[in-house]
């Protein structure tokens, strides 16, 4: 019979109770050793205080804790009782007034009876709060799980790049089935270890203290806090610790490149990184080069970089590219993209070609389909949308206020609709963007990824993203109008003028676009997401306000 992970977890406390199973970075870079049976014990602890506290199996807990000790406490101590978390981020130096109405409205959503927090924080929170030290003292309580494959495990707040976030109803057979997929498309070994320093509250954090346990593997687990203070620590850990696995977002990638030029390293092997499974954004070729040209000195192996597909419906992963080859790239007609929604091929050096990076076939055990407006299969370098079927997809999302029902979630025939476009080549996938940011100019159809990609290579930027590629109504015409958002670091004032001169000219050879309106933004103006995705759907609300200036964005 199939257990949940806390089932495993408290097997491997029976049998190996002196492995390690995480060694846990945190915020004040203390680092602190934890045994299978530590962590069966902290479990315990906090399961017996959830319950002295009146939370019962069912009721659902707001988690706003940084990575720590508490928070692997506090979540699995959930999972065991029952209990269903919601992890989100902690406040940042932003309005407080407006963390804490979204913590209000999100309360309100998930039908939170409980918010688990610093005690710093108390003061400032919405419901009634608890903190880690109000779930201690209580006996350990080591009675059987409450936690099985059919119950809710966490609800999992999506990205909110397109729209307004929604929670994600994730059971235990989800993350189970999910993790299980992609230790077999890596070919899981048993001397692997993970390092990770990504945010809890987005599933490429929080899934991997899943995958962890699951695998009966040792976790280096750190607080983000630590990487964005010296994003060159987090190479370090896999150097100092022999990690094989560490994924991470497209942007981490190229900070670290960044850094690195800026100040060469020394004393770093990378020989022991295996899998770097690299997504949660678009993932740019010349990040990836960027990377293995730099870090390949230091024994970074040329298969360790890893493109992938995700997305918290299917509880994480929905594709991995094959992990004994370097990544693979797809150079296509922008033109053909645009005009027809066909990929062809074109050489590496024809300046109307665009790079597409292989993300990899579907997990073992999943399906995938790439489908036309009509729901129909398309063929092989045709784009549509992209369909996923299996037992990593969750039921739907939790039903809340001015919320699609969920019968728009799946096909009649099981499949989730994902809204992301790609498409198939040789039997893996390649996704090419999001169906509600396409940009509709004179009927043909632009994904905002490949503008951005293609201006970024124009003005040769050295930071990614750099640019914002949003499409917005024309009043004058029965079409859209290109709108660039450009960092205002790409150039110095005086230099602007040839730089959007220059760009325009590239736009109307390669993609036949014209009349395009520029905007120089501060980065920090930029909305995004918790997990720093660019948030479209904002952007054209910005301009559709006209909440600029004549002469642009300040």
């Amino acid at each position: 019979m199939t257990e949940t992970v806390v089932h495993t977890l408290l097997d491997s406390a029976r049998r190996t109770p002196d492995r390690l199973a995480f060694r846990v970075i945190e915020r004040t870079e203390e680092e602190f050793a934890l045994s299978c049976a530590d962590v069966a014990r902290l479990l315990g602890e906090t399961a017996a205080g959830l319950s002295a506290e009146g939370l019962d199996e069912g009721d659902r807990i707001i988690l706003v804790l940084p990575t720590s000790r508490d928070f692997l406490a506090v979540y699995l101590g959930c999972l065991h009782a029952g209990v269903v978390p919601i992890v989100t981020a902690e406040p940042t130096g932003g309005s407080s007034e407006r963390y804490t109405e979204n913590l209000r409205r999100l309360a309100d959503h998930a039908g939170a009876r409980r918010i688990i927090a610093p005690a710093d924080l108390a003061p400032a929170l919405p419901i009634p709060v608890t903190t880690p030290d109000d779930l201690r003292g209580a006996a350990p309580r080591l009675d059987a799980p409450r936690a099985r494959l059919e119950a809710l495990a966490h609800l999992q707040a999506t990205s909110g790049s397109t729209g307004v976030p929604k929670l994600a109803m994730v059971r235990h057979g989800n993350i189970v089935a999910n993790v299980r997929a992609i230790a077999e498309a890596i070919r899981a070994r048993p001397d692997d270890s993970l390092v990770s320093w990504l945010p809890l509250f987005h599933d490429m954090g929080l899934i991997g203290i899943s995958y962890a346990l699951q695998a009966r593997i040792p976790m280096v687990l750190a607080d983000p806090v630590n990487f964005l203070r010296n994003p060159m620590s987090w190479l370090r850990w896999i150097s100092r610790y022999g990690g094989t696995l560490s994924p991470a977002p497209s942007s981490a990638f190229h900070i670290c490149a960044r850094v690195a030029r800026r100040r060469p390293q020394s004393d770093l092997d990378l020989s022991s990184w295996r899998v770097a499974l690299c997504g949660a954004e678009p993932v740019h070729e010349s990040t990836m080069r960027e990377f293995q040209d730099t870090f390949g000195p230091f024994g970074l192996p040329e298969t360790t970089l890893l493109p992938v597909y995700g997305l918290a419906e299917s509880t994480l992963a929905v594709t991995i590219s094959d992990v004994d080859r370097p990544y693979a790239v797809d150079r296509v007609d922008a033109e053909a993209v645009a005009a027809k929604g066909h990929a062809e091929p074109r050489p590496a050096d024809d300046p109307r070609s665009v790079a597409m990076m292989c993300v990899g076939p579907e997990l073992p055990g999943h399906r995938l389909r790439i489908v036309d407006e009509d729901g129909e299969p398309v063929p092989e370098r045709a784009i549509g949308e992209i369909e996923v079927a299996g037992p990593s997809v969750i039921d739907g999302y939790l039903p809340g206020p001015e919320q699609e029902t969920n019968d728009a979630f799946r096909t009649p025939d099981g499949y989730l609709r994902t809204g992301d476009l790609g498409y198939r080549l040789d039997g893996e996938v390649y996704v090419t963007g999001r169906r509600k940011d396409i940009v509709i100019i004179a009927g043909r159809n632009y994904v905002p990824d490949q503008l951005e990609r293609f201006v970024e290579a124009v003005t040769e930027s050295p930071r990614t993203p750099a640019v914002v590629a949003v499409g917005v109504p024309d009043p004058s015409l029965p079409t859209e109008q290109l709108h660039l958002l450009l960092d205002e670091r790409l150039a110095e004032e005086g230099d602007r003028g040839a730089v959007t001169d220059r760009v325009t000219r590239a736009l109307a050879e390669a993609f036949g676009i014209v009349g395009v309106s520029f905007h120089w933004i501060a980065r920090s103006k930029l909305p995004r997401t918790t997990s720093g995705k660019i948030q479209r759907h904002l952007c054209r609300k910005m301009i559709e306000e006209q909440l600029t200036a004549p002469s642009g964005y300040v």
